[in-house]
């Protein structure tokens, strides 16, 4: 018996049927959702997967859900550009997005801003407002004053 036909990757046989998409496809769907939900400042949200005609996005939580059931239609009507063949959305509630993001906020360190240095002109107007002010005021404007002196 002579085969003719070479087998098939099964990954190769999914896309055929329309059961699996590749990654590139599932990023460039999840930057057109980011864009359009940072629009709407909806954070956190992101492409569960996309199987069957059928586009999934997880939330963190309940706090998106409702709005993001009424934007269902135009958010369907947008990715339709990317996948054409796309019949409907899913929302699912996924509490680990919610952990993961509340990990990242805490390893970021906050960057803390210092004042930058004020002019001659508003060290002379604090002295001028220090003469005439309460002992506890004077001290204060006094000690802004010498702020701006320093280098």
């Amino acid at each position: 018996m002579n085969r003719t036909r070479k087998p098939k990757p099964v990954s190769f046989l999914l896309k055929e049927i329309g059961l699996q998409h590749d990654t590139a496809l599932i990023t460039k769907v999840d930057s057109l959702l980011q864009s359009y939900l940072k629009q709407h400042n909806i954070k956190d949200c992101r492409i569960g997967n996309l199987q069957n005609g059928s586009l999934l996005i997880e939330i963190p939580d309940a706090t998106w859900l409702i709005r993001l059931k009424f934007m269902q239609s135009e958010l369907l009507t947008l990715s339709r550009q990317l996948v054409p063949g796309l019949l409907n959305i899913k929302i699912k509630i996924n509490p680990t997005l919610k952990q993961a993001t509340a990990k990242s906020e805490k390893n970021t360190k906050k960057v803390i801003k210092r004042a930058s240095k004020m002019s001659n002109d508003v060290a002379q107007s604090f002295l001028a407002l220090a003469e005439n002010a309460d002992p506890g005021l004077q001290a204060a404007l006094r000690s802004l004053a010498k702020y701006s002196r320093k280098e």
